[in-house]
This record gives C-alpha cells, structure tokens and sequence, in this order.
C-alpha cells in the first residue's frame, strides 16, 4: 500500500505536475559550511562524489557503471558520515539501504567495512570533523561566557541564560532551551558538557548537545533556507507550488505551459542573496507527469 500512495497525488485536469529535488543538498551545505574543498570541487566539475569516494578508499578507478556495488557503499558512507556518526550506529544505518557491513578493520585492501568508510571519510573530508568540533566549542564557550561568537555565517549566542540561539546565514535562528555546561562521565572521563532541555511527547527531557548533532542542526535548517528561497524563485517564474517533501519541490503548471523541468532546476539551483560568498554549490533534478512518484 504505501508504495502506490504517491500515485493519489495527480495534477488537476488539463494540468501537469513539474518535481524537482535538491541533489545531496544535505553534504553539499555541510561541504560550504566545513569549507571542504575537495568535496566542494568534486561538486563543482560534476563528479560523482560516491564513486569518487569509493575510488580513493579502496585506492582503485571505479565506475558508476561498471560498480554499482561500490558506488551504493560510497553513497551511504556520504549521506550517513557527515554528522559523526559512529561504527556501530553505521553499521545499523547501512542496514536500512539493505547493506551489510563488516564492523572492524580488515587486511583485504578490497573489503569493505564500517570503521574503513567511517575513519576514512574524516580522513579525506578532514575539514568535516574540524568543523563539528569548531561548533561543539562555539556554543560551550557562548553559553560558558555569556557571548556571542561567529563561525562561518552562523552567530551563536549565549548571552540570554534561558536560551542558546543559533543565527544562521538567512537570518532566521535555532533556539536550544536551558542550555548549560554539565560535568559528567563520557568515554571513561569526566568532563564539560553542554545540555539542554527538549520537549515532545514525552515532556521535558536533558539532551546532550555535541559536534555531529548541532552540524547537523545547522546543515538541515540552512538546506530548508535554500529549498524556500527555490520556492519563491520558482513563483516568480510562474510555477504553482503545490506542496515539499524533504528536499523536494511539487509543481502545477497547464499542460501546454513553456514551464519545464529546466526551468524549476534553474529556479532551486539559485543561490540566495544571503549565501553570496558561501560556497554552495547547487544542483536539482527530477521529472514531470501526470502524478507524484519516487
């Protein structure tokens, strides 16, 4: 059932719907924001990181084409590694892509495993994990002394006891509640921590606030930022947004409309005037027709 639901979305009659995504938005703001070049070129001229990745890893040419096997690795390693996220907790997300993988280091230069992609992207993409430690020590020191600091576009703000606020690039800011430095045990020793309080369901809740996390706090809210900015570029060029998912954009346009595919690409690919100078390199992709699918 839930693979046919996308299908109940239809153009209305006479019309047709125009979907973009935003391609790997998530590493390409996490590549502007860490300033990691070589991830930032490899956008630039085109290529295909994945396998770009996999070829350097395994220190051997590879193809989209001729290694699909390698490549679906390479893709999970980039999607799954920008936020620090750890061996074992890979080795579960590689698993929701239908991916098994070898925990430990191997002799075989060809195997692939978890601690292998996990320590050898922060070794080719070292700028990433700088960059989670840059903000980790940004909003202890904002909420240890009562101050702001500027990072790269992003303002963290410490001054109001009662909340830490997070300025990003648009203007708009992450709130993180009761922020404080906590001395705790972790990783067999003690040591200052930064928590704060977090409501759902569940009520009030302490949470830990490290590197990987607030990256990835900074990345989505910037990545949603981007992705409206393409929504107001694609009204002014006459698109009827119907509704996002994610990174996606849905479009209705009458069938016979000059509006293409090309036209909402160029329309999401356009960097906001905030991001001047940022780095961001963007991209979209996607397709028309009568219905929303995958």
């Amino acid at each position: 059932i839930a693979s046919v639901i996308r299908t109940a979305f239809c153009a209305s009659p006479g019309k047709k719907l125009v979907v973009g995504d935003l391609a790997q938005i998530e590493s390409r703001v996490l590549a502007a924001l860490a300033g990691c070049q070589s991830m930032i070129d490899a956008y630039t001229q085109g290529h295909d990181l994945y396998i770009e990745f996999m070829s350097w890893l395994l220190n051997k040419p590879l193809t989209k084409e001729n290694n699909p096997d390698e490549r679906a690795y390479g893709k999970v390693v980039i999607l799954g590694s920008g936020f620090g996220m750890g061996v074992d907790k890979f080795v579960d997300y590689c698993a929701t892509f239908g991916l098994t993988m070898p925990h430990g280091p191997s002799d075989d230069p060809d195997e692939v495993t978890a601690h292998k992609c996990i320590y050898g992207f922060r070794e080719k993409y070292f700028e990433i994990p700088d960059y989670w430690k840059l903000v980790e020590n940004a909003c202890k020191d904002a909420v240890k002394y009562a101050k702001c600091i500027y990072v790269k576009g992003v303002v963290f703000d410490g001054r109001n006891p009662r909340v830490l606020r997070l300025k990003l690039p648009s203007g708009r800011y992450i709130h993180y509640f009761n922020a404080r430095i906590v001395r705790k045990k972790k990783f067999d020793k003690m040591m200052d921590c930064l928590t704060y309080t977090a409501y759902d369901s569940k009520g009030a809740q302490d949470k830990d606030l490290y590197g990987g996390l607030i990256t990835e706090n900074i990345v989505q809210a910037v990545a949603r930022d981007i992705l409206l900015n393409g929504m107001l570029e694609a009204e002014k060029r006459g698109f009827t947004i119907i509704m996002t998912i994610h990174d996606e954009i849905v479009a209705e346009v009458p069938i016979d409309s000059p509006l293409t595919t090309e036209d909402l690409y160029a329309s999401m690919s356009t960097n906001p005037e905030w991001a001047c100078g940022m780095g961001f390199v963007l991209a979209a992709e996607g397709y028309e027709g009568p219905y929303y699918k995958k």
